[in-house]
This record gives C-alpha cells, sequence and structure tokens, in this order.
C-alpha cells in the first residue's frame, strides 16, 4: 500500500464470528477488508456468553486482532433491579436499551492494552457510547440500522395498550440519544441513501458516508436453477429479532395459505439461531411451516429452496439477506420496507409486494410464468456483483475512515 496504515480499535455489540446474520456479516467484512488492506484492526466484541469464545479463532485467521468480553444482555424476564433502572431511564427520556451495553470491562480491556488508536470505531449505535468513552484521533459510527425509527415502527405495531407505550418510551428516548450520539462522533457512516437522509434529519451538520451492506461474492457461487414442484420459501433472520418475528407469522399465516390451495406441497422454512417459543408455536399450528434453526450451511438451505422471501414489514437498513438470496441466484420477493435502502427494481432485480395477497401471487409468477426466476436471479446476481461485494464496500468503508482521518490532521 502507498499510503500509511491506520490502527483501529473497533467496538461491536456482538461477536461478529460466524457471519450469519445481517449484522456479523457486514461487520465481519468490513473488518476483514481494513486487515487485508493492511490496516491494524482490533476489535472489542461484547459475548453474550462464554461459549462464544470458541468463534474468535475465525476473526483471528482473518487478521483481526480480538480482544472478547462476555456481557450477557438481558432481552427476556428482568430483575427487579432491571425494572428499576428501566423505569428511571423512561422517567428521563433516556433509552433503556442502549445502556444495557455499557461495559466497564470493556473499557478496562482497552485500557490494558496500553496504546493509542488513529481511529476508534463503533459498530451499531450500541457500542458508540464504549467508543467515545475512549481516546482516539477520530471516532467513526457505523450505524448499521436508524435504530429510532426501528423502534417506532416496533412501537406501532405492538399489541396491548402497556406493552405498547413503554415501546413509545423506548423510541423516545432512542430518538434523544441517537441524535446526541451522532453528533459526538467525528464521522458517521449510513447502510443507504435512505438511512443517510433519517440521520440527517435527526442531526443536521454531521458528516455521513454511506457504505452499503455487502457479502462475501467468491463464496457465495451461483447455485443451479431448482428444479420443478411446488414453492418451498426460504425466510432467514435472526429468530428473535422482532421484526423478524412479525414477518414469519405474516408470511406463515397470511400468505402460505393461499399458496398452499394453489400448490399442493407449498412451504415455508426458516432460519434463525434459537427460535423462542412464539416461533415453535407457530410452525406446530401451521402447516407446511418449518423451522430450522440455525443451520451450520446456509448455501445448502438456499440449494433446497425456490424462493427467498422478505416480509419485513416493521425495520430500517438494508437487507443482507436478499443480497445473499441473490449472489446465490434465488429470486426474491420483498415488501417495499424489507427492499428499503437497496437500489434495486421491482420486476427486474426481484419482485415487490406489501399484501398477503400482492405476495402470494408473486410467489405464485415465479412457478408458472416462463423464464421469470431466472431472469431475476441473473440480474440480481449481477447487482450484487457490481454493488454489494465484499471488495467494493471494504475499498469505501476504508476511504471513509481515511478521510476522517485527514480531516482531524488539519489545523
Amino acid at each position: 500500500m502507498s499510503e500509511v496504515s491506520l490502527s483501529v480499535l473497533a467496538f461491536s455489540p456482538f461477536l461478529p464470528y460466524p457471519p450469519d446474520h445481517g449484522g456479523r456479516i457486514r461487520t465481519f467484512l468490513l473488518l476483514r477488508e481494513l486487515a487485508r488492506r493492511g490496516h491494524d484492526v482490533h476489535l472489542v466484541p461484547l459475548l453474550g456468553s462464554a461459549e462464544e469464545r470458541r468463534h474468535v479463532a475465525g476473526l483471528e485467521e482473518a487478521g483481526i486482532s480480538v480482544h472478547p468480553v462476555v456481557h450477557p444482555r438481558r432481552f427476556g424476564r428482568l430483575t427487579l433491579c432491571d425494572r428499576g433502572r428501566k423505569v428511571g431511564n423512561y422517567l428521563r427520556g433516556r433509552s433503556d436499551v442502549l445502556r444495557r451495553f455499557w461495559s466497564e470491562e470493556a473499557l478496562g480491556v482497552v485500557a490494558g492494552l496500553g496504546r493509542s488508536f488513529d481511529v476508534v470505531l463503533a459498530e451499531v449505535l450500541w457500542s458508540a457510547p464504549l467508543a467515545r468513552a475512549v481516546e482516539g484521533t477520530v471516532h467513526v459510527l457505523d450505524t448499521h440500522n436508524v435504530e429510532h425509527v426501528i423502534a417506532t415502527r416496533t412501537a406501532a405495531q405492538t399489541s396491548g395498550a402497556l406493552k405498547r407505550g413503554l415501546a413509545a418510551l423506548e423510541a423516545r428516548g432512542l430518538r434523544h440519544d441517537e441524535a446526541a450520539l451522532l453528533r459526538a462522533f467525528d464521522g458517521v457512516v449510513a447502510v443507504s441513501e435512505v438511512d443517510r437522509e433519517s440521520l440527517l434529519q435527526l442531526a443536521p451538520g454531521i458528516t455521513c458516508d454511506v457504505v452499503g451492506n455487502c457479502v462475501d461474492t467468491d463464496q457465495l457461487q451461483p447455485l443451479p436453477a431448482p428444479g420443478g414442484g411446488p414453492p418451498v420459501c426460504l425466510f432467514m433472520g435472526s429468530a428473535n429479532y422482532p421484526p423478524n418475528l412479525d414477518a414469519a407469522e405474516f408470511f406463515a399465516t397470511g400468505v402460505l395459505p393461499s399458496l398452499r390451495r394453489r400448490f399442493e406441497g407449498a412451504r415455508m422454512l426458516m432460519v434463525g439461531a434459537d427460535p423462542p417459543p412464539r416461533l415453535q408455536e407457530l410452525a406446530a399450528a401451521n402447516p407446511g411451516v418449518e423451522l430450522l434453526g440455525y443451520v451450520d450451511d446456509i448455501v445448502e438451505v438456499y440449494a433446497e429452496s425456490t424462493v427467498s422471501v422478505v416480509p419485513i414489514r416493521v425495520g430500517g437498513g438494508t437487507r443482507t439477506k436478499i443480497l445473499e438470496a441473490m449472489a446465490l441466484k434465488r429470486p426474491v420477493v420483498s415488501t417495499t420496507v424489507g427492499a428499503e435502502g437497496l437500489s434495486v427494481e421491482d420486476q427486474r432485480h426481484l419482485l415487490i409486494a406489501d399484501t398477503a395477497e400482492s405476495m402470494a401471487e408473486a410467489v405464485a409468477r415465479l412457478h408458472t410464468e416462463a423464464g421469470l426466476a431466472e431472469r431475476l436471479s441473473s440480474e440480481g446476481r449481477g447487482f450484487v456483483e457490481d454493488f454489494g461485494s465484499a471488495a467494493s464496500a471494504g475499498a469505501a468503508f476504508e476511504q471513509v475512515l481515511r478521510d476522517a482521518h485527514a480531516r482531524s490532521a488539519r489545523p
């Protein structure tokens, strides 16, 4: 490299390995690309349990120095102390979820390294307070999502007055905290122009660049076209993520029954680690729904499928699952929200459908309209090669860090 390499300290609210869901994929590939480009990359991830330490080797093999911190996060049943903290945060108009990721131990680990860094990077808003607590030449936040938008949408669709009210309080507090944190960083990265506009509306005047999500196009090679038979609809997503739970229920109860009336044997495959009882009950109560949980090889599951479905109605950011399916040449049917932030065209790269009826019809078209699935799949693969590869995203991300570092050096 002709330019001087940077020393980068990155915080992540999760261990980005194995790269088996959107957040992990983005963080892993961007940090891997920085290391490949000759930068000295150190990562402090918050692990949900000590068992995750076994995956650290995968990151180190990619050239990333890892300093893990076990930091269990309580998103299920809260203790009395947790509930008291939550009430206190809401009374002050602050986010409670954000504060669950604060870790004195993580800061202690950084102090123990006994060195400074050119760039302190926060992967996802949840790790932003930790990054800002560490001295560095510049601080950069890679947002992944506009979190208050997701929280607001989630609150609007939450059932029950009490739960909806609490969700609205979290959304309000998160909006306040997100705005303050955005203004505290020297550079901010959005995953799409849509997200960038939202971030600039929230915090006018910040320096915000776009680096889209990406997949490893060298690893994800096109699969052969599926043979004949009924639709096999694959839904990928973190099973405990509320927007994914809503999407799974929407497709299983609103879309699949229509498809099964038209195509005998139509199925829905759901992939995601640690499916909660709510999803297990959904699968048991709806014929044709198969809950696979975590799978070691997603390519095998894509090979079994005929279409990738993204029935997301709540959320933000861009869907790595869409890029993944396109890279493997599986046609995609998505809602507008599901494809939000990707510069894809309806009827060219994928099919957009926002109601149960239109989504069922879109899936049906892929199985009855000659040449449609192959045309969409070919266009989708080309789109990912041009705009969604790890190499192209890594180059753009590197430039963002260099630009931020250069701005800090100006008198």
